[in-house]
């Protein structure tokens, strides 16, 4: 084979990447995926043009080096073009931003396996191709050692890139630390440079020497900082990071050192609550070794040190779990704590059912069900309103290796959980212990009949299709045509300082994703608080047109522009909007702020308390005044109290969010909603304030003749009260 064969075929392998990756689901477009693609094919197919120019320019390695890295910079625009010409075929979501991606992953490992590639060819020249081979291979085994043994869910590979974590989080853009780390890989690339100028010829080889000791030395230093520049995480930088510490009889928690003690007493009481409720469903001890809860202050905070943003997960093998921090009860603890205690009884090698392929719609199946999350309604009946959706996941197909995560997230969880959840109510514990053990896959399909039967048996609220309608039409990642770049923009403009610039990013989101009438809705709310009433009018029917605006948006989108005309001073508009929001479906929390409106928009005193409240959202101090006295002049009104009782809750005041709840019960208050949550916060500041006899009765009464949802969250309580 001639020495210019290796990169006509490396040139070919490009070409056929990017035509193939014109059909692949994320791929299809100049951003990470296609990003990461070239990055891996330059950091191992990428070799042959370096080896090449090695053999062709045998008398200068300095031609050599400039051969092989002018080709594999110049190969790189053959992927470039090929799908950005991609882009008429279908619509292109934000080049600019996916040419950052692509220089950042994509062009350092070109020029570093062209360097490592020139140096093993004149070190070696018969064996360089394995020389390459085996230091890729090495290099990939000592970037993903972190994730198998640490903390951290995102890769960094000099030769093949970065992998940012789960497919959960969306939004994926550049770092700091990546840039950093590409620093470094052409630092890397410079040492190798300067072993190949050592290597061949001509003489003398002094610059050679000294290029690869200054670059290679400050590639070295800086990999020696891969903790203190985010490439690597360890369990010792997150205990330093975090600083609070806590040992109970089955857990050990990492958490912010500012929580205080009383919240650090809390916190352990209910997640060894959660252990001994997870033991319970697998009918086991609980474990006897413990488990490491890692509670992160932030997003961004865990985003930086282990990666998965806005993703909880856990390492079954090694007994950790990572999750954003939120006050007690813990939303999704008991959830991962099923995947920790479960691993004492799983034979895989991670801790999971499934051997090295984890079966991830039991894995996750199972932890839906052992967790069942209290709420409206239970995943039975969500699962139910699926199915009269059509949306309900093929049962079988689920469970098939590799096919779980081809779903959209909440349509997958809630399949698989309530189909776990139904196994164990219908064949035992032991049953579901048994399966969760066993190395053979579990064999959905032999009972999905029956299950699927057990679900039309149920009779869902109208308002759970209605709901289900909303929260699970979103697609798959894998079917959403630009998903990473409207995360970031979603991100962007929640963080955005006005509302202007904020407008202007949820309007590209809305270019790139037309068939989301969310984005429309976070548009329309931005150009209000912009002030740019005719663009928000526009973007109003543009939303109320949408072919796939559910009825509970739709509720949501006439809230707002009633808000919209409260404020402009036109009640008469406001309350028209208003009530044709009320005959619509909506969560019960929207719901209870939407009958506070009806009646408030009809009297005008209460608005001096109610308006900023409601239509601005303004929580500050004065308006805290404001209902104080509203509350004052109306004693026989709950609703004041009731408004005041969850502020207070939300600043964690629990003794006066005690006293104002109690205060709203004794009162005239709108509707059942309204009693039953202001029992719940009496039941939550109780428990917090310890003490447990007017928690335990606050949620009995809470529990009484309750739908199957809230009965479950009455239970769940009562118990950590136990």
């Amino acid at each position: 084979m001639s020495a210019r064969a290796g990169p006509r075929i490396y040139l070919a392998l490009l070409a056929l990447l990017s035509i193939v990756a014109c059909f692949l689901p994320l791929a299809d477009h100049l951003g990470y995926e296609l990003s990461e693609l070239v990055a891996l094919a330059a950091g191992t197919a990428g070799a042959a043009p370096g080896i090449a120019a090695a053999r062709i320019e045998s008398e200068s390695s300095a031609r050599a080096l400039s051969r092989a890295a002018w080709f594999s910079l110049w190969a790189l625009a053959i992927p470039l073009v090929i799908i950005l010409l991609n882009g008429l075929r279908r619509p292109a979501c934000d080049p600019a931003s996916g040419f950052v991606l692509y220089l950042a992953l994509a062009v350092p490992s070109a020029l570093l396996a062209a360097a490592l590639a020139v140096a093993c060819g004149f070190l070696a020249p018969r064996a360089a191709p394995w020389i390459y081979a085996a230091l890729f291979l090495g290099s990939l085994a000592v970037a993903l050692w972190p994730i198998l043994r640490g903390p951290q869910v995102f890769a960094f590979h000099h030769l093949g890139g970065m992998y940012p974590g789960p497919i959960y989080d969306e939004a994926i853009a550049a770092s700091r630390a990546l840039w950093l780390f590409r620093a470094d890989t052409l630092l890397y690339a410079g040492a190798c440079a300067g072993i190949a100028l050592v290597a061949g010829p001509p003489r003398p080889r002094r610059r050679g020497a000294v290029a690869a000791l200054l670059f290679g030395g400050a590639a070295v230093w800086m990999s020696l900082q891969a903790e203190r520049l985010h490439w690597k995480a360890s369990d010792a930088q997150l205990d330093a990071e975090l600083g609070g510490r806590l040992t109970t009889a089955h857990l050990v928690l990492h958490f912010p050192r500012e929580k205080s003690e009383g919240e650090r007493a809390l916190l352990a009481r209910d997640a060894e609550t959660d252990v001994s409720a997870v033991a319970k469903f697998f009918g086991i001890a609980p474990p006897a070794r413990k488990i490491d809860v890692f509670l992160y202050r932030s997003a961004d905070e865990k985003r930086l040190l282990i990666g998965a943003a806005e993703t909880s997960f856990t390492k079954p093998w090694l007994r950790q779990i990572h999750v954003n921090d939120a006050a007690v009860r813990h939303p999704i603890l008991r959830h991962e704590l099923v995947h920790a205690v479960g691993a004492d009884i799983a034979h895989g090698p991670w801790g999971t059912p499934g051997g090295l392929i984890p079966q991830m719609a039991l894995v996750e199946g199972v932890a839906v069900a052992a967790d069942w999350p209290p709420g409206e309604f239970t995943a039975h009946e969500e699962a139910r309103a699926l199915r009269e959706l059509k949306l309900l996941p093929d049962v079988g197909r689920l469970f098939r290796p590799g096919l779980f995560y081809a779903e959209s997230g909440p349509r997958a969880y809630t399949t698989a959980g309530s189909f776990a959840r139904w196994l164990w109510e219908t064949k035992g514990p032991a049953y579901v212990y048994q399966v969760y053990t066993s190395s053979t896959s579990l064999d959905a399909q032999s009972v999905a009949p029956a299950y699927l039967a057990f679900l039309d048996s149920l009779r869902e609220p109208d308002r759970a299709v209605a709901l289900a309608q909303q929260r699970f039409s979103a697609p798959a990642i894998a079917r959403k045509r630009c998903p990473h770049e409207v995360a970031m923009l979603q991100r962007q403009a929640s963080q955005a300082r006005d509302p202007v610039s904020a407008a202007a990013l949820w309007s590209k989101c809305t270019e790139m994703e037309p068939d989301d009438p969310a984005l429309l809705i976070s548009l329309h709310r931005a150009q209000v608080q912009a002030k740019d009433f005719s663009a928000a009018l526009a973007t109003e029917a543009k939303a109320f047109a949408h072919p796939k605006l559910s009825k509970p948006l739709r509720a949501q989108l006439l809230t707002e522009s009633g808000d919209a005309a409260w404020k402009a001073g036109d009640a008469g508009r406001a309350l028209s909007l208003f009530e044709q929001a009320a005959q619509l479906p909506q969560s019960e929390p929207l719901e209870r702020a939407l009958a506070i409106r009806l009646e408030s928009i009809k009297d005008p005193s209460t608005w001096p308390a109610l308006r900023p409240l409601l239509a601005d959202g303004n929580t500050s101090p004065e308006i805290l005044l404001e209902l104080r006295d509203l509350d004052l002049a109306r004693p026989r009104d709950g609703v004041a109290a009731y408004l005041l009782a969850k502020q207070l809750q939300n600043r964690g005041a629990w003794a006066e969010c005690l006293k104002y709840a109690t205060n709203a019960l004794t009162r005239d208050l709108p509707g059942p909603l309204f009693a039953q949550e202001a029992l719940r916060m009496r039941g939550i500041s109780a428990w917090h304030l310890g003490d447990d006899a007017i928690a335990r009765a606050a949620f009995t009464e809470l529990g009484k003749d309750a739908p199957p949802g809230r009965a479950a969250e009455a239970a769940r309580w009562l118990d950590r009260l136990r």
